[in-house]
């Protein structure tokens, strides 16, 4: 049917088995992706079950790339059967699935967690690229690539249609029956882990996108077998509140507050070498030297900075608008507030739930890059300072800056710190890279944020606001540089101390205390509440936590979320992870899985204990 004219109508039977053996094709491409993630995988998985993770790895990667193929190459090839239409479907439907699938192992390598609900609301969401900053370099990167892949697909494409004819149906055949019984064999073997709870392979799960293995213990249990539980049930959404559970009882007013934030800021970094106008200025503030976020993202920490509340309650807080009783209270004492945050504060969303009083400040400072934005938030706060009278109203000013998220450094600037990376190269970063240079561009850029900050303590000095001004510095969460050699970079990917301590200075004209005393952001708002309104309620009316100088308080386990559902950190440092797809994984403070330990009920009922204290 003229098939030597690639616009013409072929055979659809030529065309499906050309289909067929793009898929496999493309199979041989993401297993070699794939690896990034086999890399990953404990050794005390592979231990013992080397051939079934082969067998289990092998059909999953062959299932999900028949799919976009089944799909979208199916349908048009059935519709149009031409040679030329097929052959860019399938190009193109396969260029995006490898991409995808690539990100994926790239998110997955530095996070431990797939594409999600939450990864595509940033890049979707205004902002985005302020989110993912990167340089022109690297997008000229990531086009190249794009166009090498579709080129590559093309010749596949073109390949398969070539070896359609000649391969025996038989051969397919023989393909289509070993792949549908190696896919049971895998299933059950899977089915048989959950019914013992073999944390070695249920975890596996977790290491592959899109998996989902069987589950049969309901089956095995109506059968009389005994299973033992794998999962933990986690309905934290959709609840009503009591916040505060009480009305609140300020008996003053009139301090001012600034909050200056980074985010992603490392305590290790809050030194003399690193930032030294802050450390200086340390010396007249109490300083908190084990302190953590409430999380080691963004949204939930900053959540945890303002509400002193768990970060499980922020899209209900979000769809109900409640606001923190720190800026409520601020509100009836007549403060003024300016939000001077460096990024959009509408990705993620803080606007909808945070600063919700005031989303008409949640834009970001002019600037391309994060550096000059951060120029712009420092210039902003002190033309707003100067230009107060000096009969205003109390105020409360939040600078957040993101230098430190983006590592994008002035044009012109060096850095002390050497030698150093000239900006983030995370297509670099994977198992085994030495931090030092990519950690030392970090340092510079503590240095620069530094010397912002500098100029502003001399203006608030100058000013003789001390007297009257509580001043607080921290960050929204940590950041990592592969410090428990588990190959995590960044944030987002753990509760260890690495994601989650912060610096907290706190500065109030009055105390001057070092602790090493476990504190976390949510006993932030119930120092805030008492310093500046004189509050008499119980700190437990309107927070999980307790004022940063109650030295009665004793925390042994602290709650912690993420993204992708909820943590307890316990005295010692272990960490059980509690995802909200009801499964749940334990390891040491070095994030060494922890594949025989038992779960600790009783430490989960705690946490949910705090958990579910507001609501009604």
């Amino acid at each position: 049917m003229g098939e030597g004219n690639g616009a013409s109508v072929v055979s659809r039977r030529r065309l499906l088995k050309a289909g067929g053996w793009f898929a496999l094709f493309n199979s041989l491409l993401v297993f070699l992706i794939s690896l990034k993630y086999f890399t990953l995988i404990p050794e005390d998985i592979w231990n013992g079950h080397a051939l079934y993770i082969c067998a289990y790895i092998l059909t999953h990667f062959v299932f999900i790339t028949i799919l976009p193929i089944f799909f979208i190459y199916l349908p048009v090839t059935i519709l149009l059967r031409s040679n030329r239409a097929s052959l860019i479907c399938a190009s193109l439907v396969a260029t995006l699935f490898l991409i995808i699938f690539a990100l994926d192992a790239y998110i997955f390598s530095l996070y431990r967690f797939h594409i999600n609900s939450y990864v595509l609301e940033q890049v979707f969401a205004p902002g985005a690229t302020q989110v993912f900053e990167f340089t022109i370099s690297q997008y000229f990167l990531v086009g190249g690539v794009l166009v090498a892949l579709f080129l590559i697909e093309m010749l596949m494409f073109k390949l398969a249609f070539r070896l359609a004819n000649k391969i025996p149906n038989n051969i397919i055949y023989a393909l289509i029956v070993f792949f549908g019984l190696l896919i049971c064999v895998v299933q059950c073997r899977h089915a048989m882990a959950h019914a013992r709870n073999d944390r070695r392979l249920i975890l596996l799960d977790r290491y592959f996108p899109a998996c989902v293995s069987l589950n049969a213990n309901q089956l095995l249990s109506a059968v009389g077998m005994e299973v033992e539980s794998t999962t933990v049930a986690t309905d934290y959404r959709g609840k009503t509140y009591a916040y505060p559970k009480t009305p609140l009882v300020n008996t003053q007013s009139g301090k001012n507050l600034i909050v200056i934030a980074f985010d992603a800021w490392r305590a290790s970094t809050m030194d003399s070498l690193c930032s030294p106008n802050i450390y200086e200025f340390s010396k007249r503030s109490s300083r908190f030297l084990r302190h953590y976020s409430g999380s080691n993202g963004t949204r939930t920490g900053v959540f945890s900075m303002f509400y002193g509340l768990p970060g499980v309650y922020w899209r209900d807080f979000c769809e109900q608008s409640i606001p923190p009783v720190l800026f409520s209270a601020m509100k009836e004492n007549g403060y003024d507030v300016r939000l001077f945050p460096s990024a959009s504060m509408l990705n993620p969303p803080l606007d909808k739930c945070v600063f919700s009083m005031f989303p008409d400040q949640c834009g970001s400072a002019p600037g391309l890059n994060a550096w000059q934005r951060d120029v712009n938030v420092a210039q902003a706060f002190l033309q707003y300072l100067n230009g107060r009278g000096g009969d205003s109203a109390p105020f409360f000013s939040f600078l957040f800056f993101d230098s430190l998220h983006s590592m994008i450094k002035p044009e012109d600037y060096t850095g002390p710190f050497q030698p150093s990376w000239d900006c983030a190269h995370y297509e670099r970063l994977g198992k085994d890279v030495d931090p030092t240079e990519f950690l030392n561009l970090y340092k510079n850029m503590v240095y620069y944020l530094d010397s912002l900050v500098g100029k502003i303590l001399t203006e608030v000095e100058a000013k003789g606001l001390l007297d009257s001004t509580v001043i607080v510095f921290t960050g929204d969460h940590s950041q990592e540089f592969d410090d428990c050699h588990r190959a995590f970079w960044g944030h987002n990917g753990n509760y260890s101390a690495a994601q989650m301590q912060v610096p907290m200075v706190y500065f109030n004209a009055k105390d001057t205390i070092v602790s090493d005393r476990w504190t976390a952001h949510y006993d932030l708002v119930p120092t805030l509440m008492n310093d500046l309104f004189g509050t008499t309620n119980k700190p437990s009316d309107y927070s999980i936590g307790t004022s940063l100088f109650d030295t009665t308080a004793h925390r042994d386990f602290l709650l912690v979320d993420s993204y992708i559902g909820v943590g307890m950190v316990d005295s010692l440092g272990t960490i059980t992870n509690v995802y909200y797809d009801g499964d749940y994984s334990i390891t040491d403070r070095n994030l060494v899985d922890q594949f025989d330990a038992p779960f600790d009920r009783v430490l989960f009922e705690r946490a949910e204990t705090q958990i579910k204290q507001f609501w009604k």
